[in-house]
């Protein structure tokens, strides 16, 4: 297995820094126009596009209200916007998430953001709950055209960090029977699976998803 250490791809919009790891941006974020005239208890964001889907339209709340967040990326852009009063997910995958939350927002009204394309069932768990949720598409995760120059040869080890990663990767290259699949959630999971069996990992971050990727790794040599 020479040379596999640099067969590990990134399928994502963020690049991570590892010269280790092979980057491939597959998808393209449009930031969405859209204006908010309520006044809410907290916000809920499970992408930091839907905090900088806030800051693309100029919009700005208390830096004290209640933030609910899904995985350290999405805390991070939130703590750079200034906003302190955050709390960060236990569950790290969308339905589960919003089942946590349910209990701290009952009752209360919540402005969730999100993607145009989403997979989990948040919206519809925290109504059931009794959450006054307000709900706005704020960006959209576009697939944009690869080159078949940049399919990852035989044996790569392929991270994908979102659903639409990964519809974007199977449109442009297909799927290899010889690859290994990691995935940060099980959205992103659930569109591999008929191609192969992911690795989902537990914690949702791009470092968590190179760390397991490099064990896989290291786990074939051994082998």
């Amino acid at each position: 297995m020479a040379g596999r250490e640099e067969q590990l791809y990134l399928v994502s919009n963020t690049k991570f820094d590892d010269e280790r790891v092979i980057w491939l941006n597959l998808c393209e974020i449009k930031f969405y126009k859209f204006s908010i005239n309520s006044k809410f208890d907290a916000l809920i964001f499970t992408s930091k596009n839907g905090v900088k889907s806030l800051e693309f339209n100029g919009i700005k709340f208390d830096e004290n209200i209640q933030i609910y967040a899904i995985g350290k990326a999405c805390a991070d852009e939130i703590r750079a916007q200034g906003y302190k009063n955050i709390f960060v997910a236990q569950n790290s995958h969308g339905d589960e998430f919003a089942h946590e939350i349910a209990t701290h927002l009952k009752g209360k009204s919540a402005l969730y953001i999100s993607a145009k394309d989403r997979v989990s069932n948040l919206p519809q768990i925290l109504h059931e709950n009794g959450v006054n949720l307000t709900h706005i598409i704020g960006y959209e995760n576009a697939p944009k055209k690869a080159s078949i120059s940049q399919k990852p040869a035989t044996n790569s080890v392929i991270i994908f960090t979102s659903p639409l990663n990964a519809k974007s990767f199977i449109l442009n290259f297909g799927w290899d029977s010889s690859y290994e699949a990691i995935c940060i959630g099980n959205s992103t999971a659930k569109i591999l699976s008929k191609f192969t069996e992911p690795i989902i990992s537990e914690n949702q971050s791009i470092k968590a998803c190179v760390d397991l990727a490099f064990a896989c790794i290291l786990r074939q040599k051994n082998i």
